[in-house]
């Protein structure tokens, strides 16, 4: 799994020297976290020599390694990319004779995918740190680090010694070959810290100062202030260097329990019945017996009530047809004025309308009516039987047919 790391925190400063002839990739400032590998470089040479020398290793592995991936990530790889950067010194030595004795030390930290790769050469200084304890340090390849460890010298007598700036290796071209210390870290856990830096740095940060400050309680931001805090004003060097923190690859609990039903979602072809599958697994089960899946009441309201609707109808069907046909002597009502006015319209008067109760009129019992009267006694007995205009119920005014008009409702994660 390849690693993630927190926000990369790099810095460069002049020091007490003329010109900084110090390099870092990325430009301090520009690193994010998807920056996979950090470079370091302290320039020599002095003046405009140490200075393109250090440029020059850094923006020539930085091309080079930018052609590979994460996983390419490897000791030959790494090699391959300090043969092309010595390749570039020779171009810039073949047309500029008076560059001749630049050089530059140099750091890699680069996150493959399942191990930490580091390389130095010179002096300058790689760490990883875990919980204020050395994990991991690179050795100098310093004329004093080669006398202590000879047993020439004391440890005491190391940090003062007037040789101690003469290194042993840097990258000067293919006219003085040199080689570059790879080491794989497998051991690399969350919240270890890598810190590559040049010598300046180490005059006033010696290993105690850089576990306490780095085991403190304080943000990374507040770690580094306090590291360059003990070299500004005191350095006589330049310092630059990279402070990389491993993020915590493993997800928090809140996010697997969206994770993996989403996970389950995805491998599945019907999505649906597999969540619903994978959340009912990991309920615990009451009993031995499955239960019942529980079912909408929904539907026998909806019977219900067309039952009923049904069952009205059907009454006031049956009634209407036991009812007696009332015949135009006994049970006609009297002509109403419309009637009257159709009784009355095969003349060529005009009828003047005067309301009248239709109370005391007499019954008249006619033998023969004409067409236009029976058609106005039909229509008097049709409206007499008309049906009620009383309010009936239905199913969508009732409580559950509303959910046509709620469906426009979504849920989300978290909501």
């Amino acid at each position: 799994m390849p690693y993630s790391i927190y926000p990369p925190l790099g810095f460069t400063f002049q020091g007490q020297r003329e010109n900084n002839e110090d390099s870092v990739y990325p430009e301090v400032g520009a690193a994010t976290v998807q920056n996979r590998f950090f470079i370091v470089c302290d320039g020599v040479g002095g003046a405009q020599k140490g200075e393109l020398a250090s440029h020059i290793a850094v923006s020539g592995f930085a091309e080079y390694l930018n052609n590979h991936t994460s996983a390419d990530f490897s000791e030959e790889v790494i090699d391959e990319a300090l043969t092309h950067v010595q390749k570039q010194f020779d171009e810039m030595l073949a047309v500029q004779h008076l560059l001749k004795g630049m050089a530059t030390t140099f750091t890699l930290v680069a996150f493959g995918e399942d191990a930490v790769h580091v390389g130095h050469i010179g002096d300058s200084r790689i760490y990883q740190i875990r919980n204020g304890t050395i994990v991991y340090k690179s050795e100098d390849h310093s004329k004093v680090n080669f006398l202590l460890k000879s047993g020439l010298i004391s440890a005491e007598q190391a940090q003062n010694h007037p040789e101690r700036n003469v290194i042993m290796r840097a990258i000067q071209g293919s006219h003085k070959d040199t080689q570059m210390e790879i080491h794989t870290l497998t051991d690399v856990k969350p919240r270890d810290y890598f810190f590559q830096c040049t010598d300046g740095v180490l005059e006033n940060v010696n290993d105690d100062a850089l576990c306490q400050i780095l085991e403190s309680e304080e943000t990374n931001d507040k770690k580094l202030q306090l590291l360059l805090n003990l070299c500004d004003g005191n350095t006589r060097d330049n310092y630059s260097g990279y402070l990389v923190q491993v993020a915590d690859n493993e997800p928090s609990k809140a996010a697997k329990e969206w994770i993996e039903p989403m996970q389950a979602m995805a491998a599945s072809s019907d999505n649906t019945v597999k969540f619903k599958k994978t959340i009912a697994e990991s309920e615990p089960v009451a009993s031995s017996t499955p239960a019942e899946t529980p079912k909408s009441n929904r539907g026998l309201w909806y019977l219900g009530i067309l039952v009923l609707i049904s069952a009205i109808s059907l009454g006031a069907y049956f009634l209407q047809k036991k009812k007696p046909t009332p015949t135009l002597s006994e049970t006609a009502p009297s002509p109403t004025l419309e009637q009257e006015a159709i009784i009355q319209s095969d003349t060529s008067k005009p009828i003047e309308f005067k309301p009248r109760s239709t109370s005391s009129l007499p019954i008249v019992k006619v033998p023969h009516l004409s067409a236009k009267l029976k058609a106005a006694t039909s229509a008097a007995v049709v409206d007499t039987t008309a049906k009620p205009t009383s309010k009936v119920i239905t199913p969508n005014s009732t409580a559950f047919g509303k959910a046509k008009k709620d469906t426009a409702l979504s849920k989300t994660p978290g909501g």
